[in-house]
């Protein structure tokens, strides 16, 4: 073999040598740059967490306060609930009492028609008779109307 072969051989090994150790060194920075935007990227990326931090916080506080309002609305309209059921008890046995005490009544006119002498009539007038004494027509004189009582419940019957 020639010298210029060798020559030849060797400036191509050079080539080589230098493209391959240019190679590398782009890789290298190529990887320096591209490592370099990541850390300026996850940089970024923490200071616009921190920046919105506040905000998250302040909606997490709202939460809280909607939930603790929505706690003592449904705690209110507990108290309601149940002082609605206590009421409409104590309604329902007061409508029982009244009406317990309706028919006591009823029942003490009974007897005390069943008692007067007056009511022993015979003969076909005893029902008009009754009406005009027990003032049911309004005029009699047993009506109480006029004479300032309270009739509002007299028709009412439970």
């Amino acid at each position: 073999m020639e010298t210029s072969t060798y020559v030849w051989i060797a400036v191509a090994v050079a080539v080589v040598l230098v493209a391959v150790l240019v190679a590398v060194a782009m890789s290298r920075k190529s990887k320096q740059r591209r490592e370099q935007n990541q850390r300026e990227e996850a940089a970024e990326v923490r200071r616009r967490v921190e920046r919105d931090e506040s905000d998250v916080r302040e909606r997490e506080a709202e939460a809280a306060e909607t939930d603790a309002k929505a706690r003592a609305a449904r705690a209110e309209a507990d108290a309601k609930r149940a002082e609605a059921e206590r009421l409409d008890a104590r309604a329902a046995e007061s409508g029982h009492s009244a009406a317990v005490s309706r028919d006591e009544q009823h029942e003490q006119l009974r007897h005390a028609e069943e008692i007067d002498p007056d009511r022993q009539h015979s003969g076909g007038h005893d029902g008009e008779e009754r009406s005009v004494r027990r003032g049911e027509d309004g005029h009699g004189p047993g009506s109480r109307r006029g004479h300032g009582e309270d009739t509002r419940g007299d028709d009412v019957r439970h």
